[in-house]
């Protein structure tokens, strides 16, 4: 017998189902047989043949839409042409095994291929061909989508590298502590990792992060990498789901997704561009930040605006370490009405005492409430975490008031590590042991600042805007990449449609309508002679004209500054939306 003789027939069976037969025809394809031990290699491996659905076991959809005979051999138990059962059946006949029958004469396989083939199974099974066909349709329609977002973040966030000369020299203090911070303890910063993925949080209180970054972005210190994920934009629709609702279900007539200039900061990834690589502009960035806060390189404003930080940075660190304490005694959080009063305790002591020795009062704040929780098991447990907060408030207040008062400094608490930014300040700016040093200490031990201004607008707090109009263009015309000119547009027409659906606001609603409109269409005249970015700026200018006043919180003041506010809120991203929300969408 010679290979020749083994190499199976295949046939088509009489009303075979055309994908059943293509199965057969794929999984009895012969290449020949090994050279050495005579066994049979198939065209492919019967796993990589796709079944399309009707199972799992090859052999039987093969047997269902074909035979593969081997001529000149019969079946002992019949007497007919020997039909293979399986691939296995041929090996066998190869080691010259008489006992192998055909596929009639196999019970087993006959009964799987009447399952196989049960029109009541059929129905099913087409129903789920129907549903895979869905899900892949839409699976290729969010590939589409995730294709134009992507677009859409190239388009407004392009890559570009500067020169380290145009490094900006007047960011804020705390914006450029929060952005050497982010060069410092990201994982990579090629590009700089999102902080929301951090296992170190950049600022003591999560919520702040967000807005730091802001500020860095508009300080001009770092730019949105366009590889950032689409989930740390706003889009028109919100999401592709919603974009399938919009169109209804039609996938062919899907809306284009629209960014809507809002950013979720602690999703992004940031970058630094003053250099010819990403890895060399994060070095030169370090570089100029770590000369920039020297505090021997510091006006006397500025170095006032460090203390600030420190306060801050020690007061949230302690706050953070309340909150990890009353987790881990099982104690509610405390109440958002009373929450005023742990931070105004906080920020007092924090002027007074160093960060150990407050971790020390709320340790023993804490303590205190647990032992009371213990004692009166039937009290409600909010009541033990408003005495923890009492408690706190006391040793704080006769902190502050008796500096002889001895307390003994916690050391660093290993399930709780200090923030990138609590570090970089101590550690980098300062060169000072955080949990050792109070306020006084580094006052007293600050150089002779620098000549220069009393103050520096643009070292404004982050969620605060530069409040004089020439403030607000300097700040626009110097960082032209932290906002888009046809954002104002769109403000002035949201403004206009507010206004027009809030009845309650009568005459003042009209007054700023009316002057949101106004200045729309002063845009639209002079876009298109002067470019959309000069008509922004030029419409920001302008505001001042419109003076007709207007009431808001009690007050009367004109309409014009109204707008200009909330223009610059929108524009700088100093709105509540999306910036200040982002830690409540966080997972």
């Amino acid at each position: 017998m010679t290979t020749e003789d083994l190499f199976p027939s295949v046939t088509a069976l009489e009303g075979a189902d055309p994908e059943l037969v293509a199965i057969g025809e794929r999984y009895w394809a012969l290449a020949g047989f090994h050279t050495e031990t005579g066994t049979p290699v198939w065209c492919e491996r019967a796993t990589d043949i796709e079944t399309l659905g009707w199972g799992n076991r090859h052999y039987v959809i093969a047997a269902a839409g074909t035979r593969a005979v081997l001529e000149g051999h019969d079946c002992p138990a019949c007497g007919g042409p020997l039909s293979l059962v399986s691939r296995t059946s041929l090996q066998q006949v190869c080691m010259g095994d008489a006992t192998v029958v055909c596929a009639d004469c196999s019970p087993s396989l006959t009964e799987l291929v009447s399952q196989l083939v049960d029109p009541s199974r059929q129905k099913k099974r087409q129903a789920a061909k129907a549903e895979a066909r869905q899900q892949s349709a839409l699976q290729e329609g969010r590939a589409r989508w995730d294709e134009l977002c992507q677009a859409a973040v190239e388009a407004k966030y392009p890559f570009r590298l500067l020169a380290e000369s145009d490094i900006p020299g007047r960011a804020g203090v705390r914006e450029m502590i929060a952005t050497l911070a982010l060069l410092r303890y990201a994982p990579s910063a090629t590009p700089l990792t999102a902080v929301s993925t951090w296992t170190t949080p950049l600022h003591p209180d999560a919520a702040a992060s967000g807005h730091l970054l802001n500020s860095s972005l508009t300080a001009g210190l770092l730019r949105v990498h366009p590889s950032s994920p689409h989930n740390a934009f706003v889009w028109h629709p919100d999401s592709f789901e919603t974009c399938l609702q919009e169109a209804e279900g039609d996938l062919d007539n899907l809306p284009t997704p629209t960014l809507d200039g809002s950013y979720y900061p602690q999703r992004a990834y940031f970058y630094a561009p003053y250099g010819t690589s990403m890895g060399t502009a994060a070095v030169n960035l370090d570089a100029h930040l770590s000369a920039a806060l020297d505090p021997a390189a510091l006006t006397a404003a500025r170095q006032g605006d460090l203390l600030n930080a420190v306060v801050e940075l020690i007061a949230e660190e302690a706050l953070r370490y309340f909150s990890h304490r009353l987790e881990e005694l099982y104690l509610p959080e405390i109440p958002e009405n009373q929450h005023a009063r742990l931070k105004e305790a906080a920020y007092r002591v924090a002027e007074a005492r160093p960060l150990g020795e407050i971790y020390n009062l709320v340790w023993r704040s804490t303590r205190a409430a647990a032992e009371g929780a213990q004692k009166h098991p039937r009290a409600p447990r909010a009541n033990m975490t408003t005495h923890a907060l009492n408690q706190f408030e006391g040793h704080a207040q006769r902190a502050c008031e008796e500096p002889d008062w001895a307390i003994k400094p916690f050391s660093e608490i290993t399930s709780l590590g200090l923030a990138a930014m609590t570090r970089v300040l101590f550690y980098a700016v300062l060169d000072q042991p955080p949990f050792e040093t109070s306020l006084p200490d580094i006052a007293a031990a600050l150089p002779s600042p620098l000549p220069g201004p009393p103050d520096d607008p643009t070292s404004a707090r982050p969620g605060e805007r530069p409040e004089a109009l020439d403030d607000i263009l300097t700040v626009l015309t110097g960082y032209p990449e932290a906002w888009q000119p046809e954002r104002v547009h769109e403000l002035l027409g949201e403004l206009r449609e507010l206004c027009a659906d809030e009845p309650d606001w009568h005459v003042d609603s009209h007054l700023i309508g009316r002057g949101a409109a106004r200045l729309r269409r002063l845009f639209d005249r002079l876009a298109p002679a002067i470019g959309a970015r000069q008509a922004a700026l030029a419409v920001l200018a302008a505001t001042p004209l419109l003076d007709r006043p207007i009431v808001t919180n009690g007050e009367s003041a004109p309409c014009g500054p109204w707008i200009m506010n909330h223009l610059t809120d929108g524009l700088l991203g100093l709105d509540d939306d999306p910036v200040s929300a982002t830690e409540a969408e966080l997972p």
